[in-house]
Protein backbone atom coordinates (compact mmCIF):
# COMPACT_ATOMS: atom_id res chain seq x y z
CA UNK A 1 0.00 0.00 0.00
CA UNK A 2 1.11 3.41 -0.80
CA UNK A 3 1.63 6.36 1.37
CA UNK A 4 -0.12 9.24 1.19
CA UNK A 5 1.48 12.77 0.50
CA UNK A 6 0.56 14.01 3.89
CA UNK A 7 2.28 10.69 5.81
CA UNK A 8 5.06 11.44 3.74
CA UNK A 9 5.46 15.23 4.52
CA UNK A 10 4.81 13.93 7.96
CA UNK A 11 7.36 11.20 8.18
CA UNK A 12 10.15 13.68 6.38
CA UNK A 13 9.00 16.81 9.14
CA UNK A 14 9.43 14.27 11.68
CA UNK A 15 12.93 12.85 10.62
CA UNK A 16 14.12 16.54 10.24
CA UNK A 17 12.59 17.06 14.18
CA UNK A 18 15.51 14.53 15.09
CA UNK A 19 17.78 15.93 13.09
CA UNK A 20 17.34 19.29 14.32
CA UNK A 21 17.80 17.65 18.21
CA UNK A 22 20.93 16.17 17.17
CA UNK A 23 22.45 19.51 15.68
CA UNK A 24 21.32 21.24 18.47
CA UNK A 25 23.11 18.38 21.19
CA UNK A 26 26.29 18.61 18.80
CA UNK A 27 26.44 22.51 19.20
CA UNK A 28 26.03 22.05 23.02
CA UNK A 29 28.57 20.00 23.17
CA UNK A 30 31.35 21.99 20.65
CA UNK A 31 29.70 25.02 22.99
CA UNK A 32 30.79 23.32 25.57
CA UNK A 33 34.58 22.35 25.06
CA UNK A 34 34.87 25.88 23.58
CA UNK A 35 35.09 25.24 20.02
CA UNK A 36 32.35 26.78 18.89
CA UNK A 37 29.49 29.19 19.76
CA UNK A 38 26.32 29.68 19.17
CA UNK A 39 26.21 32.81 17.08
CA UNK A 40 29.28 31.58 14.78
CA UNK A 41 27.07 28.45 14.08
CA UNK A 42 24.21 30.88 13.14
CA UNK A 43 26.42 33.17 10.94
CA UNK A 44 28.04 30.29 9.33
CA UNK A 45 24.28 29.38 8.45
CA UNK A 46 23.17 32.38 7.38
CA UNK A 47 26.27 32.74 5.24
CA UNK A 48 25.54 29.59 3.10
CA UNK A 49 21.74 29.93 2.99
CA UNK A 50 22.72 33.14 1.76
CA UNK A 51 24.86 31.44 -1.52
CA UNK A 52 22.06 28.66 -1.57
CA UNK A 53 19.08 31.06 -1.83
CA UNK A 54 17.66 31.18 1.11
CA UNK A 55 15.33 28.50 3.50
CA UNK A 56 12.94 26.33 2.66
CA UNK A 57 10.28 26.02 5.38
CA UNK A 58 9.58 21.98 5.35
CA UNK A 59 6.30 23.10 7.83
CA UNK A 60 4.87 25.14 5.29
CA UNK A 61 4.96 22.73 2.99
CA UNK A 62 3.77 19.94 5.16
CA UNK A 63 0.67 21.89 5.80
CA UNK A 64 -0.08 23.71 2.34
CA UNK A 65 1.01 27.05 2.57
CA UNK A 66 3.49 26.86 0.25
CA UNK A 67 4.55 30.41 -1.13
Amino acid sequence: MSKSNKDVMREIADEIDTLDTMLASLVEILEEKGILTQEELENRIRKKASKAGGFTNYRDIQFGNRK
